[in-house]
C-alpha cells in the first residue's frame, strides 16, 4: 500500500516538477523562489530541554532505527526536528526511508526484526498493530493524561486499542484546503458550498475554468480525488457519518456516500469546470496540477490541495510569494449554521522495541517542544494543541494551524484511516469513475465487497 502521506515521500520530485512546469507557463524569469522555512532559535532551545527532561536529564547515548515514508528535501526538513533531540540526548537516530512502509513493516514485523520506532503515514495500520500488541504500549511511560488532552481525539483513538495509549501524531496537515492566486480569483473566500458552486457554475458558462485537478500519482493514483470526496462526505454527511464510513460501518452504496462521489464527479467529469477536462484530470500529475493558477491567462482559478501546497510554490515556482500570490480558504461547510470541518492527515509514531532510548523519543515527540518543531519546518502543522502560532516561520502555515487549532470539528483523513486494502481500492474506484461516471453504483457495490474483507482482517 503507498498511504496517502506517503505522497510526502514525492515531494522531492514536486520540487524540481513544479520549477520545470512553471518555466512552461511562462513564469520561469523573475526573482529568486522563497527559501524553505526553518524553526527560530528559541524553539530549538525549548525542543533540547523537553529532550534532555524525556531521557531522564542527562544523557544516555545509544541508537534507535527509525523507519519512515520520506526522503529528499522534505527528509532534511524532518530531520532537522530530531537534532535537539540527538544534541541533547546523545542518542543517534538512524532513519530508514521506504515508498511501501505498510508492506515492508509488516516483513520486519514478521520476521521478528522490527525497527526500533516506526513513523507511519498509514494510522489504519498503525491502529492494527496497537489492537494486536505489536506496539510498545505507552502508558507509564509518557504522559497519557497529557496526550488525551493536548492532541486532537481521532488522532487519540487512532493510536489507542483497549484502553491504552499505543502511537502519538507526529506531523499533521490540514488536508482539502482550496488556493487560489489572489490576483485573479474574484470569487466567494466565506459561505456554503452552495455559494462556492454558485460561482463555479457562473464561470464555467463565461468560458472560464474554475478548476485544474490532478489525479496521476504512480501506483496511488486516485488519492487527490479520494480527499476531494472526505471533505464532501464530512461538510455533507457530518463527523458521525463520515468517522463510521472509513471505520467500515456505513457502506460505500449508501447515499452520504454516492452524494460525496457525484458532488465530486460534477466538477471532475465536466469540461467546462475542470482545466483540460477529464482527460486531463486522469492524465496531470497532483504535482503539476496546481501550475495553472499561474499561468498567463490562468488554466484555473481554484486547486484542492493540503497545507503543504501554498509554501512549495513559493519555493519553487519564480514570483509566487506566500499570501500575495497563493492564498487558501477552507474547504466550505454545507450549511451556513456548521463552520467548516477540518480534514486532517500526517504521521504517527509507535515503538516496537521497548528501550531508555525508544521511551525518550516517544515522551520526546509527544512534548509541545517537538510540535513546535515540527510547526517551524513549514512542511507541517505542529499536531500537539499547545504549539503557539509564533512557532510558525511560514503565514501560511501559521493560518493553516489556526483553522486546526480553533475549529470545532477535526477528523482524519478517511484514506489514511482506512484498512490498506480498502484505501488501494478507494484509489482506483476514484480514476475509474472519472473514466466512466455512469458506472457509479457498480464502482460503490464494488468497494462495499472490498469493505467486507478488509475490516475482517485488519
Amino acid at each position: 500500500m503507498i498511504t496517502r502521506s506517503s505522497r510526502r515521500a514525492a515531494l522531492a520530485g514536486v520540487l524540481a516538477a513544479v520549477s520545470i512546469a512553471a518555466a512552461a507557463c511562462g513564469s520561469a524569469n523573475g526573482p529568486a523562489t522563497q527559501p524553505p522555512p526553518s524553526a527560530g532559535v528559541d524553539a530549538v532551545a525549548a525542543a533540547r530541554a523537553a529532550a534532555l527532561k524525556a531521557a531522564g536529564g542527562q544523557p544516555i547515548g545509544g541508537t534507535i532505527d527509525l523507519m519512515g515514508v520520506l526522503s529528499g528535501p522534505t527528509l532534511d526538513s524532518y530531520l532537522s526536528t530530531f537534532k535537539p533531540f540527538e544534541d541533547a540526548t546523545g542518542i543517534k537516530i538512524k532513519y530508514e526511508g521506504t515508498a511501501d512502509i505498510v508492506a515492508v513493516l509488516q516483513t520486519r514485523i514478521a520476521g521478528g526484526n522490527p525497527p526500533d520506532v516506526v513513523s507511519n503515514p498509514s494510522a489504519g495500520q498503525m491502529h492494527s498493530l496497537a489492537a494486536q500488541g505489536k506496539l510498545v504500549n505507552l502508558d507509564g511511560i509518557v504522559d497519557v493524561g497529557a496526550v488525551r488532552s493536548e492532541f486532537p481525539t481521532s488522532f487519540v483513538d487512532l493510536g489507542s486499542a483497549n484502553g491504552h495509549v499505543y502511537a502519538i501524531g507526529g506531523t499533521t496537515n490540514v488536508a482539502g484546503l482550496v488556493w487560489y492566486d489572489p490576483k485573479t480569483y474574484s470569487g466567494p473566500k466565506t459561505g456554503t458550498l452552495s455559494d462556492l458552486n454558485a460561482w463555479v457554475e457562473q464561470t464555467g458558462a463565461s468560458g472560464k475554468t474554475p478548476f485544474c485537478i490532478g489525479l496521476e500519482s504512480g501506483p496511488a493514483s486516485g488519492w487527490p480525488g479520494a480527499s476531494w470526496i472526505a471533505q464532501f462526505m464530512v461538510q455533507q454527511a457530518g463527523a458521525e457519518a463520515y468517522n463510521a464510513w472509513w471505520q467500515g460501518k456505513l457502506a460505500w452504496t449508501s447515499p452520504a456516500v454516492r452524494r460525496a462521489f457525484t458532488s465530486f464527479g460534477a466538477y471532475a467529469t465536466n469540461p467546462k469546470l475542470v482545466s483540460g477536462g477529464p482527460t486531463a484530470v486522469l492524465t496531470t500529475s497532483f504535482e503539476k496540477s496546481a501550475v495553472g493558477l499561474f499561468s498567463d491567462p490562468p488554466a484555473c482559478y481554484l486547486h484542492v490541495q493540503d497545507d503543504w501546497l501554498g509554501n512549495t510554490m513559493a519555493q519553487t515556482v519564480p514570483n509566487v510569494k506566500p499570501v500575495t500570490d497563493i492564498d487558501f480558504f477552507p474547504f466550505p461547510a454545507a450549511t451556513a449554521d456548521q463552520p467548516p470541518a477540518i480534514v486532517t492527515s500526517g504521521e504517527m509514531f509507535g515503538a516496537l522495541v521497548d528501550t531508555p532510548q525508544t521511551q525518550a523519543l516517544m515522551r520526546y515527540v509527544a512534548s509541545p517542544g517537538f510540535s513546535t518543531m515540527i510547526a517551524g519546518t513549514g512542511q507541517w502543522i505542529g499536531p500537539n494543541k499547545k504549539t503557539g502560532l509564533a512557532a510558525y516561520t511560514s503565514e501560511l502555515s501559521r493560518k493553516a494551524a489556526q483553522h486546526y487549532t480553533s475549529a470545532k470539528t477535526v477528523v482524519f483523513g478517511a484514506q489514511d484511516g482506512m484498512p490498506g486494502a480498502m484505501s488501494e481500492a478507494f484509489h482506483k474506484a476514484v480514476v475509474a469513475y472519472v473514466q466512466h461516471p455512469a458506472t457509479l453504483d457498480a464502482i460503490l457495490a464494488q468497494l462495499d465487497h472490498v469493505q467486507k474483507a478488509a475490516y475482517a482482517t485488519s
